[in-house]
């Protein structure tokens, strides 16, 4: 896979998850099993989201890098969904997840995975 490619496609998924979550914050916990959410754990989930359209932005505007800095960017997006997979699988096992969350989880889980490949194949082109 062309590594702009990869980039061009990690960009619009952080950007279509980090904006909604950005600006309808409650509404997006509730659809994945966190609908009795307090204010204040708003505040982190806010600031997830915005990482998430930093990362996009980032991955976006650097789609046409090369060379040591291109390895960078997939290699910081591999670690990044792999530690975010680890997290949630513990998240999971600990039992720390809402029950309607863990409905939800394998498909976080899969788009994880599936980001993880995009970028592992793009950085063999690399």
């Amino acid at each position: 896979m062309r590594p702009s490619l990869a980039l061009s496609i990690g960009a619009v998924f952080n950007i279509v998850f980090g904006l909604p979550l950005l600006l309808a914050t409650a509404p997006m916990l509730a659809a994945f099993g966190w609908a009795a959410t307090p204010n204040e754990a708003l505040v982190p989930a806010r600031d997830a989201a915005v990482l998430l359209l930093g990362m996009g932005i980032i991955d976006w505007l650097a789609r046409d890098a090369t060379g040591p800095p291109l390895r960078g960017l997939l290699w910081g997006n591999i670690l990044t969904r792999a530690a975010a997979g680890a997290v949630n699988s513990w998240e999971l096992a600990a039992g720390i997840l809402p029950s309607a969350a863990v409905g939800v989880f394998p498909i976080g889980l899969g788009l994880n995975i599936a980001l993880i490949v995009v970028f592992a194949l793009a950085l063999r082109r690399a």
